[in-house]
């Protein structure tokens, strides 16, 4: 799979599949779209959440719009331990990753937040648009929810809408990200996000 960071002619700003490989599955949209773009944009971060949104239908090779670390390269490998992939182009000199001040609340499917604190709320392109900043949060429309629906899971996946909080996670210095308590998540899959979002620099937990 090749995947793309680019705009749309309607403003939007995400990732785009360029070319399907030869053993990749077929999303049900092909790019994860944002209304605004991040304005900071970490290497690491962006190949973790490029892989986040289109993981499910991932294998074989993997090139990623920018050059990414061993380390990162090394998670997202042992993220797809039964399937081969190999992301590229992997750059083999240290680079710095963002550091982060807060825990950051990550909203999944409502517009506004209820409680304190900095969040991130990721809210539908099919109802919202646009995006609305404070001074430690975000709001931002995104098609996300199409990508986490067409995910066959045991589970309802959350991966696509967790790689849009991992894209705006610098801009709000976000240090851990916190997802909704009733959220269902089997322990191997919490596991498995922790493990990669840990690879560019940024804690999980539930709460």
């Amino acid at each position: 799979m090749k995947i793309s960071w680019k705009s749309t002619n309607y403003g939007q700003t995400g990732f785009h599949i360029d070319q399907l490989g030869e053993y990749d599955a077929t999303p049900p949209v092909d790019a994860l779209l944002l209304d605004r773009a991040p304005r900071t944009l970490n290497p690491e971060r962006q190949a973790i959440a490029a892989y986040l949104a289109f993981s499910p239908w991932i294998s074989g090779e993997l090139q990623l719009p920018q050059r990414l670390g061993p380390n990162t390269a090394t998670a997202i490998e042992r993220d797809l331990a039964h399937v081969q992939v190999r992301p590229a182009p992997v750059e083999y000199y240290p680079k710095p990753l963002e550091v982060g001040l807060r825990e950051v609340s990550v909203v999944l499917d409502e517009l506004g937040h209820s409680g304190s604190g900095a969040f991130i709320n990721v809210v539908r392109a099919s109802e919202w648009a646009g995006s609305l900043r404070g001074l430690q949060s975000i709001a931002v429309s995104s098609n996300a929810f199409a990508l986490d629906a067409g995910a066959s899971s045991e589970t309802p996946s959350i991966r696509a809408r967790l790689a849009v909080a991992v894209l705006f996670a610098g801009e709000i210095a976000a240090d851990v990200l916190i997802l909704p308590e009733d959220l269902v998540l089997s322990d191997a899959e919490l596991n498995s996000l922790r493990s990669l979002l840990l690879a560019a620099r940024l804690g999980l937990k539930i709460a």
